[in-house]
């Protein structure tokens, strides 16, 4: 009887994985690709200032960068969607990072993820009688890894 219990469920699952092989996905096929794609960059420090975000970021473990991101960029509207997300780090292991999101390889939106509590270390202040350059442009320039 064990015998046959076990031909019956060899045969089942034999059955079952053949059928799941013959509905094959083709990754390779255009119309599955999608036309946006994007960067993690480790964040070093982000400072804030009166109008900006000024993000000191690793470049592929050798050297760091440094890019301007406008405020102005969390406030939108149906005609022009926001272009800056911040989304909170938590607590955790993970270390702040920045993701730049290209939709057919032109900029999209950026996501900071970074720790809300602003004592964090990973937070600074530029003094707001300083001016920030950069604040009023439209695009990220590429970075530079």
């Amino acid at each position: 009887m064990k015998k046959i219990i076990l031909a019956l469920l060899i045969a089942v699952t034999a059955v079952f994985s053949i059928s799941a092989k013959s509905v094959a996905y083709n990754e390779t096929s255009e119309d599955n690709w999608s036309s946006i794609s994007y960067t993690n960059v480790p964040i070093l420090k982000i400072l804030d200032s009166r109008e900006a975000y000024v993000v000191i970021y690793q470049k592929n473990k050798i050297g760091v960068g440094q890019t301007v991101i406008p405020k102005k960029w969390t406030k939108g509207d149906p005609e022009n969607p926001r272009k800056l997300k911040i989304r909170n780090l938590g607590t955790g292991k993970l270390k702040p990072f920045l993701t730049v999101v290209k939709k057919d390889g032109e900029f999209h939106h950026v996501i900071l993820t970074v720790p809300a509590n602003r004592q964090n270390s990973a937070w600074g202040v530029i003094s707001y009688k300083n001016t920030v350059p950069d604040t009023d442009k439209e695009t990220l320039e590429e970075l530079e890894l």
